[in-house]
């Protein structure tokens, strides 16, 4: 799975060059409200590609974050028919993209040891060694 998924990483950058440098995948993250919920602190970026829930939440904080991961499977979906890959080494090469550039200083996020952290300002972020 290590060299498939870094395969699919690596065609995900090819197609991110081929769209004027954004990614089809940051296009379509930029429609959700990721952001704003991982700004809350009670949201984070999982290595698996989807938002996880920090601790406990409410109804309301569930269901925004079950939008937003209802839109990435479909996207994770979509692309991965084309590819010709599994959806899981889709989500977990975007996974590794959004960990490496969208979790600022003061939010958290997961990797695949279930372990949820907070970012240092500074702090690099060890990403799982299936990323590229």
């Amino acid at each position: 799975m290590s060299r498939r998924l870094k395969l699919i990483l690596a065609a995900g950058i090819g197609l991110a060059a081929i769209m004027g440098g954004a990614g089809a995948a940051y296009a379509m993250m930029q429609a959700d409200n990721s952001a704003q919920l991982r700004a809350t602190g009670k949201v984070g970026e999982q290595a698996d590609g989807y938002l996880g829930i920090v601790g406990g939440g409410d109804a309301g904080l569930r269901a925004q974050v079950d939008a937003v991961n209802i839109k990435r499977r479909a996207y994770y979906t979509d692309l991965a028919a084309k590819r010709n890959a599994k959806i899981e080494e889709v989500a977990a090469a975007t996974g590794c993209q959004l960990l490496a550039s969208k979790v600022q200083a003061g939010q958290y996020y997961r990797l695949p040891d279930g372990v949820w952290r907070q970012r240092e300002a500074g702090q690099a972020i060890a990403l799982p060694g299936y990323c590229a």
